[in-house]
């Protein structure tokens, strides 16, 4: 009595290609045979114009990929140089006597070296119970319940413009406001490392 053989599925054809790498090497006539539909436009193609399809498409994720590290390399290298200017300023002003002087600095050189619309420092009471109560940077559209609670864009210069926020808790001081018109400048998606940085430095500086 004979068994019926049991059928070939597609992983064994598969394991067997794998395990045989110069099958088409001994079967080169199959690879302008064998016909594949492209991709995108549904047109029959060879197995070899496939593959090549497929090295063109990674280099140019690999192309892509190489692009974003440059790009992002290029933005860290200015923002680092900008960070330095604004530090260096900092520096400048650092144990002044008067503590307006060098706040109005503080936020200026914010407004100018990294192009923020609004920079201001909240130091109320009010303001300084909401730095306490906060553990990192939070940044929103101003008519979010936080910002409209706790009115931290009353000290800015132009209230009806700031659409989004970016609040900065300086613990002892107050709150380090800044303000775009532009909702998607300070969004609460955003990474804060880098605003937590900028507090530090803006907190050192006003209780030097």
């Amino acid at each position: 009595m004979t068994t019926a053989a049991s059928p070939i599925t597609e992983d064994d054809i598969a394991d067997y290609l794998l395990a045989t790498p110069d099958f088409f090497m001994r079967h080169a006539e199959l690879l302008a045979s064998v016909q594949l539909t492209h991709p995108h436009s549904g047109r029959a193609i060879s197995l070899a114009d496939r593959q090549m399809e497929l090295q063109r498409e990674r280099f140019k994720a690999l192309e892509l990929k190489h692009g974003n590290l440059l790009r992002l390399g290029k933005e860290n290298v200015s923002l680092a140089n900008k960070l330095h200017q604004w530090m260096v300023g900092l520096l400048a002003h650092a144990g002044s006597s008067d503590k307006k002087a060098a706040t109005e600095q503080l936020c200026t050189s914010l407004e100018t070296i990294f192009d923020v619309p609004q920079a201001a420092v909240d130091s109320s009471e009010a303001a300084r119970n909401v730095a306490s109560s906060m553990a990192a940077p939070t940044c929103g559209l101003a008519t979010e319940a936080f910002f409209q609670n706790a009115n931290v864009a009353a000290a800015l210069h132009n209230v009806a413009n700031a659409n989004s926020l970016a609040v900065i808790p300086l613990p002892g001081v107050g709150l380090l406001v800044l303000a775009s018109d532009d909702p998607n400048r300070f969004t609460a998606a955003m990474g804060t490392e880098f605003l937590t940085r900028l507090g530090e430095l803006a907190h050192a500086a006003l209780v030097a």
